[in-house]
């Protein structure tokens, strides 16, 4: 018996190796991760990395501490921090028996040894890497709940549904198209990369918004639960990601309900479900964000993040010519998402959605139409709830929006190179390859971007022109540091109180005016171009309607002290001149990808000049 149970599972292994084989959305799949884990170790081994923004190696322990020590916050919510906590466990236990004591400064100063913390960074871009994957399968799941409904195979066993949605050739071709276009967006592709929890937070709410579309197209109203559930673990962690339902969630329910002829006649359950999984949603959200157990900390990070960590921060004015300025710069910088030929394959397979759902048959024309609406709600939702909220259009503040609307995407490849027929069908065919491989093209730069970072020659030409005990000067946050040779004397300068520096082990920390430099003891300056330009832009710029210059860049640009020295330190006018420039290289087949200004920025390498 055991012998036979063995036989049928060895079987079943075979043919789903055989099947997964066959099919274009593995391989899509394989490629992307391809893509994904190009250039993974971007800035390591090094005991902290050049993720701008992201939770590690460093911040999401002392983060996930402060989430429930009353009165205390963190930046982010605790969901992405506890479940990293979890799997980087193990590493830390290794610190833990390795640290000279348990008192917290020397488990600190274990922990903040390079092996371990290269080893929490690879395994925390690790996780983004494998729910970016999720990501691009969970879009391709929508698009094939999308495509099963209008072909009549989605609907419960015995009722009008007929065939096999899984085994269906149309079906499963739109879900491998939507995996395609999404897979090439170039934000994607380097969020993948780090730490950051843009691509955890879309996981999270790409795999609630799959369980909505499916709570309509299956008629299981009861996976509404699922999908608010899924929605909360998305807000719980980055906020942010209350955009992406806030409005679209409530407007394509109501849709259902009044246009469906199924919701409408069922709209005793539709409602009680509704008000179960809602109900669910807000109680497990006081439990995951910390509500309960420390709701003045909670308090005190909601005043945060709509103060000083938003408004700091902010782009645009806070009228409509704002708002139409965020609707324009979302279309200009579009290339960031995916090359402009895209945008009309997205405009193309959202009018198809729309006349196909338009001409379903009348008793399933109701879900069809919201259906077909859903990305585009999820994507006015979370423009219209974040981005007119935070006045921002960084690319990861327009990630979302791309990534929702490669359904509309996929369709489109799905109908010129499929539903097409003669010269049609080649034309469509030569369009999709070549918008994706352009698209590829862009993706691969920015993992070119990763491998060539100007920072790795910096770090070169350092090793092998500073002589041991040597004074190396330097400005700015870890994320733009390069990693310095170990015989040098490293100093780090600003005016901000050390305390409140994240500390890099090998670094002296100074608190002093970066203009009083040339009375100082370095021979060497190095400067990150992606953080002293914050110091050599006009204060006062003209700028189109609707747009201003943030907070803090204003004062910074404003600091006639640090500026004045920054730019006589560039102009080589003072007592240091230019001794290298570290650049990238391969910026004339891969362009710079200017993905959250951190890739492709030149490193300023300065030697003081004989007898100053």
């Amino acid at each position: 018996m055991q012998k036979k149970a063995r036989r049928l599972l060895e079987l079943f292994s075979r043919q789903r190796a055989r099947a997964a084989a066959r099919s274009p959305l593995a391989w899509i799949l394989v490629v992307v991760g391809l893509l994904h884990v190009a250039g993974i170790g971007w800035g390591l081994p090094a005991s902290d990395g050049w993720d701008n923004d992201g939770v590690a190696p460093r911040d999401f322990l002392p983060g996930l501490a402060a989430t429930f020590t009353p009165g205390r916050f963190y930046t982010y919510p605790p969901v992405h921090l506890a479940l990293l906590a979890v799997l980087t466990l193990p590493v830390v236990l290794v610190a833990v028996v390795a640290a000279p004591s348990l008192a917290l400064q020397d488990l600190v100063a274990e922990l903040l040894k390079v092996p371990y913390m290269t080893s929490i960074a690879y395994v925390a871009r690790s996780v983004s890497l494998a729910m970016s994957l999720g990501i691009v399968l969970f879009l391709a799941r929508i698009a094939e709940e999308l495509r099963a409904y209008e072909l009549g195979l989605a609907a419960p066993s015995g009722e009008d549904g007929s065939g096999d949605r899984r085994t269906d050739a149309r079906v499963r071709r739109a879900g491998w198209c939507a995996a395609a276009f999404a897979g090439v967006n170039a934000s994607l592709t380097y969020y993948a990369h780090t730490s950051n929890l843009d691509v955890p937070y879309l996981f999270w709410g790409t795999w609630a918004l799959l369980n909505f579309a499916r709570a309509i197209a299956r008629r299981e109203p009861r996976r509404l639960r699922r999908a608010f559930v899924l929605a909360v673990l998305a807000v719980g962690t980055k906020d942010q990601a209350y955009g992406m339902f806030l409005l679209a969630f409530p407007a394509a329910f109501a849709i259902w309900i009044a246009r469906d002829a199924w919701a409408r006649e069922h709209r005793g359950l539709v409602a009680r479900q509704a008000a179960i999984a809602a109900g669910g949603a807000v109680l497990l959200f006081a439990l995951v964000d910390a509500v309960v157990v420390n709701p003045s900390g909670f308090a005190a990070r909601v005043r945060f993040l709509t103060g000083s960590a938003s408004q700091d921060f902010v782009e645009y004015t806070r009228d409509w010519s704002g708002r139409l300025g965020i609707l324009v710069d979302g279309a200009r910088l579009f290339h960031l998402q995916y090359p402009s030929l895209f945008a009309p394959l997205i405009a193309l397979g959202l009018v198809h959605a729309l006349v196909t759902a338009r001409r379903t048959i009348a008793a399933r024309r109701g879900a069809a139409l919201v259906l077909a609406l859903l990305p585009l709600f999820v994507a006015a939702s979370f423009t219209v709830t974040f981005n007119w909220s935070s006045l921002r259009t960084d690319a990861r503040f327009l990630l979302p929006q791309a990534l929702v609307l490669a359904v509309y995407g996929g369709r489109a490849l799905d109908v010129l190179a499929f539903e097409t027929r003669g010269v049609l069908r080649a034309v469509g065919r030569a369009v999709a390859v070549v918008d994706l491989a352009v698209a590829l093209y862009a993706c691969v730069a920015v993992d070119v971007n990763l491998l060539f970072d100007p920072r790795y020659d910096a770090e070169a030409w350092l090793r092998s022109h500073v002589r041991p005990g040597e004074t190396i000067e330097t400005y700015g946050l870890n994320v733009y540091l390069p990693r310095f040779p170990e015989h040098a004397r490293v100093i780090r300068v600003g005016p901000e109180p050390v305390g409140a520096r994240n500390p890099v082990p090998g670094i002296r920390e100074v608190q002093a005016p970066f203009e009083d430099a040339p009375s100082r003891e370095a021979r060497w300056i190095v400067v990150s171009t992606g953080w002293v330009w914050r110091y050599l832009i006009d204060a006062d710029p003209a700028m189109l309607a609707g747009r201003a210059l943030p907070p803090t860049q204003k004062r910074s640009a404003s600091d006639e002290a640090a500026t004045g020295w920054f730019e006589r330190l560039t102009l080589s006018t003072d007592a240091f001149a230019i001794a290298h420039e570290s650049t990238y290289g391969p910026e004339a087949v891969f362009p710079i990808m200017e993905i959250h200004g951190t890739t492709g920025r030149r490193i300023w390498i300065y030697e003081r000049k004989a007898g100053r």
